[in-house]
């Protein structure tokens, strides 16, 4: 078994009893590895039949599935077709745990990579989706992985915590805070985690916590929810951060709370609580605003179906389509509002990566199918001679798109973005 610090374990020693020798056991095997089903775009069955594997569901998540320590999504055209994210089986259960209304407002505050983003859309399929991330690189990492769950109705802001809370001040149906942490759920995994460990560390992550849940509850209407989440295992993180923030607001009450440890469940770890605030919930009323006219656009779009929203173009020259809105929304950062549509250059229009992978099936009229090895091709950026429809289309593999290529010729140039290509 890897060393712990001696300070963790006689911690935890104190914290499981009898349960103590069964956690090191766990923490002496390899990590498990999980995936949730990304039902914007398919379903288990589906999936099943596709991956030629089993894929039973998770007690902590009904929509998640165990695999294989060999298990490889890059060997899988599917994984970058959006229909499944790598997630460890643990870090699925807070948004299992939540129950949600038609057409929410959801706040996820503290986002990247995005895994617990990408299942709250699945689990949403309508309303608007605030996911916000503090780290400008890390907000881009967000985006790219909601651009290939399918997401379209996702807002992911770059903002301080403090900030987007009060723009959000008594608008959300649910706020997840999945929140920094000392990580000690990843031991097994991460070594840098191990090294990075401290009593004082821990304490900070405390402090830290709780000055974001400050913030966050503020975004929670009546009858909204509040959940907070961590990967560590230390009381002070969890249940005496949870006691604190309810010994302050009596206006909340809590409905769930639980501790899933690697000897007890199918993942690393994870703790979670539900906090539910008092009130008659009031449904939001989501409107759309007048599209911008993109003249460029207007002479593609015959060749997508769109969802609902508002066409608006950048100064840039980027054309976003925006979900249906409870209020206007500025003053912090957008990264990305809705879902990119193109960009236009001079006269021309030319289409995002994020249209061709919308939703369940592309939007995009003009499809080529690829087999097996064509889709792997394709994946690490190759130039591919075969016949289509001259112009864009999407390059699908088993009926779901990869990505973007533009046919002329008997040739389909690859417009998969550069850096998503796999190693040849």
């Amino acid at each position: 078994m890897r060393s712990y610090p001696e300070a963790f374990l006689a911690r935890m020693r104190a914290q499981l009893g009898t349960d103590f020798p069964a956690f090191c056991a766990a923490l002496s095997e390899p990590p498990k590895k999980a995936l949730h089903i990304n039902a914007l775009k398919t379903d288990r069955a589906e999936l099943s039949a596709l991956l030629g594997l089993p894929l039973p569901a998770l007690s902590e998540n009904p929509d998640g599935a165990a695999v294989s320590p060999d298990f490889n999504p890059n060997a899988a055209p599917l994984h970058a077709a959006g229909l499944f994210y790598m997630q460890e089986a643990t870090a699925q259960a807070p948004v299992a745990a939540l129950d949600l209304p038609d057409d929410p407002v959801v706040l996820d505050l503290c986002a990247a990579p995005g895994g617990k983003s990408a299942q709250l859309a699945a689990k949403m399929r309508g309303g608007v989706l605030f996911s916000n991330e503090i780290v400008p690189s890390r907000a881009e990492i967000l985006c790219g992985n909601l651009e290939r769950m399918g997401v379209v109705n996702a807002i992911v802001t770059n903002a301080e915590p403090k900030a987007i809370c009060e723009r959000l001040k008594g608008a959300c149906d649910a706020v997840l805070v999945d929140a920094p942490c000392a990580g000690e759920s990843m031991f097994r995994k991460d070594e840098q985690a191990v090294r990075d460990w401290s009593e004082e560390h821990v304490e900070t992550c405390a402090v830290r916590q709780r000055a974001i849940l400050e913030d966050a509850q503020k975004a929670v209407k009546k009858g909204g929810a509040l959940v907070y989440s961590t990967c560590s295992f230390s009381p002070q993180e969890n249940e005496q951060t949870v006691q604190w923030f309810l010994d302050r607001h009596t206006e909340f009450a809590l409905v769930n709370m639980r501790r899933l440890y690697p000897h007890t469940s199918a993942g690393e770890g994870q703790f979670f609580a539900v906090l539910m605030r008092a009130g008659e919930r009031v449904p939001s009323a989501f409107s759309t605003g007048k599209s911008d006219k993109v003249p460029a656009f207007d002479a593609f779009s015959d060749q997508v179906r769109l969802p609902k929203g508002q066409v608006r173009l950048l100064r840039d020259g980027r054309v976003l389509l925006i979900p249906p809105m409870p209020f206007p929304f500025d003053g912090v950062k957008l990264v990305r509002a809705g879902l990119l549509l193109g960009e236009v250059k001079g006269s021309r229009f030319e289409p995002a990566h994020a249209l061709a992978m919308a939703g369940r099936e592309t939007p995009l009229f003009r499809t080529c199918a690829l087999s097996f090895d064509e889709a792997m091709q394709y994946l690490r950026g190759e130039t591919l001679m075969k016949e289509a429809e001259r112009g864009y289309g999407a390059a699908t593999y088993e009926g779901h798109a990869l990505g973007l290529y533009k046919a002329s010729d008997g040739m389909l140039k690859n417009h998969y973005p550069k850096g998503l290509r796999l190693l040849k």
